[in-house]
């Protein structure tokens, strides 16, 4: 059994011109449970092929239209063709576009409405960002080869350049400001270490979180401590993104650490932030385990609580002695 998938293009006048573009042979019977249905590689070609046909057709169209030139306003005509290489979600295309001349004063115009600069299509550019902040580079690139028929920029380092330019770009955008101002937001934020890639770097600190509504609202944040990111201005700009406005309420949870607990009176947020029920767990654990070791030593356990006492006040007598010399040193 076969098929032939033909595709027709369609006008005001009605069908117009139609191609065909794969044939699909199957077995009559289903003995074989593999024979159901395409298979992979079956539909990734598929892919391909319709989207260079309807590619070049839109090249095409595009193509009939004369600018005007921009220096003495008289009708431009056709000088000659470029191709130009677009990479999409379903395989590279080339795009034959014209360069066009005017008769009058000899100017040089490009096409109407065509960005320059354009070699990979906004899709692409945005799942590729997309798995590249849920997986690893590698594994990003394996499974975009895997499902779809992408010839371009395979590789895993050029997955992670044009990653990281999706950043910079996303970065140097201006916050868009919601219709409606915003319930009570509440600011969560921790840290991490994670291996560092540079020589002579063992871990570095990223630091994370995410800003809520009652409504619904979310943004996800995070940077690298003692990096170029400033996370105060990236938290404003989410509560921004939330819609925070001068009486909106804001409530920050962190951990005991000082230095995350100055970051978000750095972004605005005026009252001292709280426990959340992570680490308040953790607390109550370690008081957990001190109760039942003492539990379990009975009568030891007052030697136990004496001689860390005892160590504690030796601690801090030495330190206050230290402290009174150097402080006479420098009298």
């Amino acid at each position: 059994m076969a098929w032939m998938l033909r595709l027709v293009k369609i006008g005001v006048e009605g069908e117009g011109p139609c191609t065909d573009i794969m044939e699909i042979r199957r077995p009559n019977d289903l003995v074989d449970i593999a024979n159901l249905g395409l298979t992979l590689a079956e539909a990734k070609l598929l892919l391909a092929r319709v989207q260079r046909e309807i590619v070049a057709a839109q090249a095409r169209s595009h193509a009939v239209r004369r600018p005007d030139c921009a220096r003495c306003g008289d009708v431009c005509r056709v000088k000659d063709y470029r191709d130009h290489a677009v990479s999409t979600l379903f395989g590279q295309v080339t795009l034959r576009l014209p360069r066009f001349r005017c008769a009058a004063c000899g100017g040089i115009e490009a096409g109407i409405a065509w960005p320059s600069h354009c070699r990979s299509t906004p899709e692409l550019d945005r799942l590729q960002a997309h798995l590249c902040a849920v997986m690893t580079y590698r594994t990003a690139t394996d499974v975009l080869g895997q499902m779809f028929p992408v010839d371009a920029g395979t590789h895993h380092e050029t997955l992670r350049r044009h990653t990281l330019k999706v950043g910079e770009a996303l970065g140097e955008c201006a916050t868009i400001r919601p219709d409606t101002a915003a319930s009570p937001i509440v600011v969560t934020l921790d840290s991490t270490f994670i291996r560092s890639r540079a020589e002579g770097k063992r871990h570095l600190e990223v630091r994370v979180g995410n800003v809520e509504t009652q409504s619904g609202g979310r943004q996800v944040f995070g940077a690298v401590a003692k990096s170029s990111t400033p996370i105060a201005e990236l938290i404003r700009r989410n509560l921004d993104a939330v819609g925070r406005t001068e009486d909106t309420a804001l409530t920050a949870f962190t951990d005991g650490c000082p230095g995350l607990r100055r970051i978000p009176a750095d972004a605005g947020v005026t009252t001292p932030p709280m426990l959340d029920w992570f680490h308040v767990a953790m607390r109550l654990q370690h008081l957990k385990q001190i109760a039942g070791t003492l539990l379990d030593h009975g009568n030891d356990s007052r030697q136990i609580l004496t001689h860390g006492l005892l160590r504690s006040g030796a601690r801090a007598a030495s330190g206050v002695a230290a402290r009174t010399a150097a402080a006479r040193a420098a009298c």
